[in-house]
């Protein structure tokens, strides 16, 4: 009834509910007993079943080619406001129009294409403040890619002492020296020594000082003046909104794009960092499809437990999806070599198909007439490729399959 609806839950009623329960499954229930059925129990099933479909991974064939690493897992938080009604329990955070917001902490292993978390959290936990509580959670062999809203020192402290690794972008605050001599960069030196060529500087630094140091790779790489330009033209208008003025040396760090890992040379070289940490982009095209094409952060007044369930088995349906665009995403990639499966495409597509799904989930139809179905004409599944710009798999492919 939820997973499948053919509308989203901002258009979904109760009696729409109580009708596609008369036609699909023949069961006959009230508006009033459906409404009480919305209730803390229901949510906890439907919670764990999500939390039984995350843990149930895929293992695709051919996925070995990202040595070293066991898992490359990317996370970001997807925020969208919900109405006042549900003030109470998921606040905004100060500063927020909205006086109720929803934050959806996300992330997945992009290796496998599997699920790693998924969680209902408040807006008044930061990301930041997030980190600080899954900590835990970092694995040897993993490589996190994660937003500078994540990073703390102790966060990364914490990945090295687990043997894991991490990219990320040099945070704007943190004042790094040199391993070698102990001195501050001297940005403007460099810059003059790069800005004529596209080779990537690279060096060993240490940030943070006693037992909040640590050491790390630092990768410079020029952008272009227009680049730059555009850097400070916004950097000055937060500054003037804060009262602040930008120092001469944001400024020369503005001609950079930097980032800092403690991966080791042997396994990424100072190019392919910046190609990896464009991955991180994944996600965005993800939340992107939760909400332009899935319409998850369209949600009415209702009875909080009722909007709770629909939003969980929303996500049920999307994962289901997402483990079918992955084995459909394995199969372009093993037949045809340069080409990949678009997530945007196969959703749109899936939604259509919603309904045949839900019949073949219940017998009632054949899987298998359902995929012939649903991938007919699979060519227009394929992402296109866009100029000047690496898709994913691309991306994947120049650095691990060169």
């Amino acid at each position: 009834m939820m997973l499948f609806s053919d509308l989203d839950h901002h258009q979904l009623s109760l009696q729409d509910c109580c009708d596609d329960l008369a036609q699909q499954h023949q069961k006959t229930l009230s508006k009033i007993a459906l409404y009480k059925r919305f209730n803390s129990r229901s949510l906890s099933f439907l919670k764990s079943v999500l939390s039984e479909q995350i843990a149930s991974k895929l293992g695709i064939a051919g996925e070995n080619n990202w040595q070293p690493f066991n898992k490359v897992i990317i996370a970001d938080s997807c925020k969208f406001a919900l109405p006042q009604k549900f003030e109470k329990d998921y606040p905004a955070c100060s500063g927020n129009r909205a006086k109720s917001l929803m934050n959806i902490q996300y992330s997945f292993d992009i290796k496998h294409g599997n699920w790693e978390v998924l969680e209902l959290a408040k807006a008044t936990e930061n990301d930041l403040a997030y980190t600080r509580r899954t900590l835990e959670h970092i694995r040897e062999g993993d490589l996190h890619i994660r937003d500078l809203g994540y990073v703390s020192h102790a966060y990364l402290i914490k990945i090295i002492k687990e043997k894991a690794f991490f990219i990320n972008r040099l945070h704007p605050l943190w004042n790094p020296v040199l391993c070698d001599t102990g001195k501050p960069i001297n940005w403007v030196s460099l810059y003059e020594k790069l800005k004529n060529n596209n080779i990537p500087f690279e060096t060993m630094i240490t940030n943070g000082k006693g037992e909040q140091a640590f050491n790390c790779r630092l990768i410079a790489m020029p952008v272009p003046e227009e680049v730059w330009t555009e850097r400070i033209r916004k950097a000055q208008i937060r500054a003037k909104s804060t009262g602040y003025e930008l120092t001469d040396e944001y400024k020369h760090r503005c001609r950079f794009s930097l980032f800092i890992t403690n991966t080791t040379g042997e396994m990424l070289k100072a190019s392919d960092i910046a190609e990896l940490y464009r991955l991180r982009w994944q996600i965005e095209l993800i939340f992107k499809t939760w909400k332009s094409l899935l319409n998850v952060h369209k949600v009415k007044a209702v009875k909080k437990e009722r909007f709770e369930c629909h939003l969980v088995a929303k996500f049920i349906w999307i994962l289901i999806n997402w483990k079918v665009f992955r084995c459909v995403d394995a199969s372009i990639r093993k037949q045809s070599t340069g080409y990949a499966c678009s997530m945007w495409k196969f959703f749109k597509q899936a939604r259509k198909y919603s309904n045949a799904l839900r019949l073949a989930v219940t017998g009632s139809f054949q899987f298998t007439n359902w995929c012939n179905a649903f991938l007919s004409n699979i060519n227009s599944l394929l992402i296109e490729p866009k100029k000047g710009k690496k898709a994913g798999f691309a991306i994947v492919n120049h650095v691990f399959n060169p």
